[in-house]
């Protein structure tokens, strides 16, 4: 009896942990805010259309953010970027940056509202 109780209290441990883990969103910011790795989506052709949010790395210049994609599905992402509007989504407690790439593109990306990147970011809304 202690068996079946130890083993079903193992998978109910590690389903935990594979909630939490696919739950939780990546997201880091260097000191300066400068550096930041988020998700990132491109906006939708067809409104009915639900793109999928990837993992990227992103460096800030001057008036321009230079995204890399962290996997071959948003290899679409990387290049160079620029902000264009922001909004607060409350509920989630998030910032997110509305982008124009080069190409006449555009994307979202997402970050804590309590992050370091925020004042960088914000810096960039025209």
């Amino acid at each position: 009896m202690t068996n079946l109780l130890s083993t079903v209290g193992f998978f109910a441990l590690l389903g935990l942990l594979a909630w939490l883990g696919w739950g939780l969103e990546p997201h880091w910011a260097s000191k300066d805010g400068h550096k930041i790795m988020c998700r990132m989506q491109l906006a939708p052709n067809d409104p009915h259309d639900r793109p999928g949010w990837h993992d990227v790395k992103i460096a800030v210049d001057d008036r321009e953010l230079f995204v890399s994609a962290r996997s071959r599905r948003a290899a679409n992402l990387r290049g160079s970027w620029r902000v264009v509007g922001t909004v607060n989504d409350e509920a989630k407690k998030w910032r997110i940056y509305e982008l124009r790439g080069a190409n006449d593109g555009a994307a979202s990306v997402r970050v804590p509202q309590k992050s370091r990147c925020v004042p960088v970011l914000d810096g960039l809304v025209p």
